[in-house]
């Protein structure tokens, strides 16, 4: 986003409909920096505003039903201060966090109280309660896909023995520009049917990595780890994939599934030329 404002030119855009074009900023984000920074007179709809208005208007719609989304947008939209409207967003956002909770509200220290219909409701009928507002939803039951992941590192020649900290590079892979994480780079992961033994995971890996790369896990290089990471939705895409080293990999956007993987190698790297620190840590945990 900030390399597509650079490249037009024209200034950092100020309105929500010019930010709203921007790669990466969404209708929130659009809302939120539009109002607060330029005093745009539009709002800013969270999951704290959705609650605070469902309780001042007494709303028992389902708070994720698209209609209803852009209900609370429209509404959210008639209350905004058209003279403080970054103050008032924030103050909002602010009155659901702090008091207008999901289990616990402060009805009685709310500024909004007296105009809080769902307050109302719950005093003339007992059966009804503030929290009632708004409509639970029931979550959808996640879904787990298995993957292995495969953390390849090339080593441009060295020996890994002798000099471990030496510049590598590790293989990351694009993620698809549509859906789950869409566009980020991750380590080349291949899909399981369900939780596998390690001689499983191994030879899927070892399909991708020579069908995608080209590379011969029995002739290329030597496996250093293999490890389960954890469990994600894989999409299957083209690929486009890239090496970048060290430095460039610690400074990149990674997801946190990627950034454990990538500890995880440190970690072992380190206890496998260090083994005094290696042997320190056994101790240690068989003291405690």
């Amino acid at each position: 986003g900030a390399k597509m404002i650079v490249e037009e030119g024209g200034g950092f855009p100020k309105s929500v409909c010019a930010l709203r074009k921007v790669r990466g900023i969404g209708h929130y984000t659009a809302g939120a920096i539009a109002s607060i920074a330029f005093k745009e007179a539009v709002p800013v709809v969270d999951g704290n505003v959705v609650r605070v208005i469902a309780r001042l208007k007494a709303i028992s719609a389902n708070p994720k039903d698209v209609v209803t989304v852009k209900n609370f947008w429209k509404l959210a939209g008639q209350l905004v201060d058209p003279c403080r409207p970054g103050d008032f967003n924030q103050a909002l956002m602010e009155l659901g966090a702090t008091l207008c909770t999901p289990s616990s509200p402060s009805c009685s220290s709310c500024p909004l109280s007296a105009q809080c219909h769902a307050l109302s409701v719950s005093r003339q009928d007992s059966s009804v309660t503030v929290t009632d507002y708004p409509t639970k939803v029931v979550k959808a039951k996640q879904r787990c896909d298995f993957c292995a992941v495969s953390i390849v590192e090339i080593l441009d020649g060295e020996d890994l023995i002798e000099r471990p900290q030496s510049e590598s590079k590790f293989l990351l892979v694009k993620r698809p520009d549509e859906g789950l994480l869409a566009g980020l780079w991750e380590f080349p992961s291949v899909p399981l049917d369900g939780e596998v033994d390690l001689a499983t995971r191994r030879g899927a890996i070892d399909s991708l990595l020579k069908k995608s790369f080209n590379l011969d896990t029995k002739k290329s290089y030597n496996v250093v780890l293999r490890e389960d990471v954890g469990e994600y939705v894989h999409d299957k895409e083209s690929m486009v994939w890239k090496y970048v080293n060290n430095k460039s990999l610690a400074n990149m956007g990674l997801t946190s599934g990627v950034r454990k993987a990538y500890n995880m190698v440190q970690k072992f790297k380190q206890s496998m030329f260090n083994p005094i620190t290696a042997k320190q840590e056994r101790n240690h945990r068989k003291e405690t």
